[in-house]
């Protein structure tokens, strides 16, 4: 028998046991019992060969996995094939950007087949971009809260719903025609901008460097500077559209602002925006126990919550209170009132001209992004 039907043997005679007693039948409690002791050592047996097996096929599995692993390293036709196609793309716009140097590199085919060029520039690959989501990590970007909504087009319109006047259903009754009511939508025009910068590199470190340079070189810089482009278009519209939180001298005021004033739809996404000498603040605050009130959280980016909304943290450059000398903290749901309309491209582009004088060349990055206000509901700002 396998382990299973070991055990509904055992669910069996553990019924004959308890059967047996019910009727005062020593004798065939006690033999049933031995059975059941069998039984059950017998399925701890079976468990384990069951779990060898399991084992042993699993460790066949990595075998053949690696054997066959090494058989396409070996065979150049089946290396080929699987070939990473982003290598491809970042080799083949390296080779297209130095195209105006004395001995450019020259495009196979499958090279010009894997970029797409645009009327300025080559359009970087999504591989990029995705590493570029990875780096920014290391920073505290704003637009993970916010609702990203990617587009192709530069301009557009997407609808916005503020819901309904009636927010009850009606109780019907027999011939009572149904409430009609429309829902109420605006809708939200978006622009996409441009965001770019230019990057002066030696030609020296240019030619040493070669299609690496912009892989290797370019995307922390180009990581940081999205980065902070992204959150200054977010806090200049959180800046705007924040009124008044709980008023207060204290912490008391963003719990207030939390317990009181934020609607409950809303709090999901809420956070607490502040600066580094906000976090400090709060950091220092301690209970009636002595126990910190900000709570580690690995659920967060930024590892720490304040009555179970993340708090966010920027530079105090990035973030100045209104009044000097105070403190500013910002409880709002960036994904209910920011509307980021992301591209999700990056054009890059070279210049030999440029910076002939300097021996440079001038290596030219662009992003496309635009981000619009919607529901200004969970915007509100304390200062302490």
């Amino acid at each position: 028998m396998n382990a299973k039907q070991i055990r509904a043997a055992i669910t069996t005679k553990t019924a004959e046991v308890r059967s047996a007693i019910d009727k005062q039948d020593i004798e065939a409690a006690k033999k049933s019992n031995e059975e059941l002791r069998a039984l059950k050592e017998s399925l701890k047996i079976a468990e384990e060969l069951e779990q060898q097996e399991e084992e042993e096929l699993k460790r066949q599995a990595e075998e053949q996995k690696e054997k066959e692993e090494r058989e396409k390293n070996n065979d150049p036709e089946k290396r080929d094939k699987n070939f990473n196609r982003e290598d491809i793309q970042y080799r083949a716009i390296g080779k297209y950007l130095l195209r105006k140097a004395d001995n450019p590199p020259a495009l196979t085919k499958e090279e010009r087949a894997s970029i797409n060029i645009g009327n300025s520039g080559a359009i970087l690959p999504q591989g990029f971009v995705n590493q570029l989501i990875v780096l920014t990590k290391g920073f505290p970007s704003l637009k993970q809260y916010c609702h990203v909504i990617p587009v192709t087009t530069n301009t557009g319109k997407m609808p916005i719903s503020k819901g309904s006047t009636t927010r009850k259903l009606a109780k019907l009754a027999t011939d009572t025609e149904m409430v009609k009511e429309m829902i109420t939508t605006a809708p939200v025009e978006y622009a996409v901008e441009d965001y770019g910068k230019i990057y002066p590199i030696e030609n020296s470190v240019l030619e040493d460097a070669g299609v690496d340079l912009y892989n290797g070189i370019l995307a922390p810089d180009v990581a940081e500077c999205s980065v902070n482009s992204e959150n200054a278009e977010i806090i200049a519209i959180v800046k705007a559209k924040a009124v008044s939180g709980a008023s207060g001298t204290d912490y008391k005021a963003i719990q207030k602002t939390l317990n009181k004033m934020v609607l409950p739809s809303l709090k999901k996404n809420t956070i607490i925006l502040t600066n580094t000498s906000g976090y400090d603040y709060l950091d220092e605050i301690t209970d009636n126990q002595g126990r910190p009130l900000l709570n580690e959280s690995l659920a967060v980016d930024g590892g720490y919550t304040f009555k179970g909304r993340p708090i966010v943290v920027l530079d105090d450059e990035d973030l100045t209170p209104t009044t000097a000398g105070k403190i500013p903290f910002y409880i709002v749901n960036l994904f209910a009132l920011c509307k980021f309309f992301d591209r999700k491209s990056y054009e890059i582009a070279t210049s030999t001209e440029a910076g002939f004088t300097q021996n440079q060349t001038f290596t030219r990055v662009i992003e496309r992004f635009d981000v619009i206000d919607g529901d200004d509901r969970c915007d509100f700002y304390i200062e302490l």
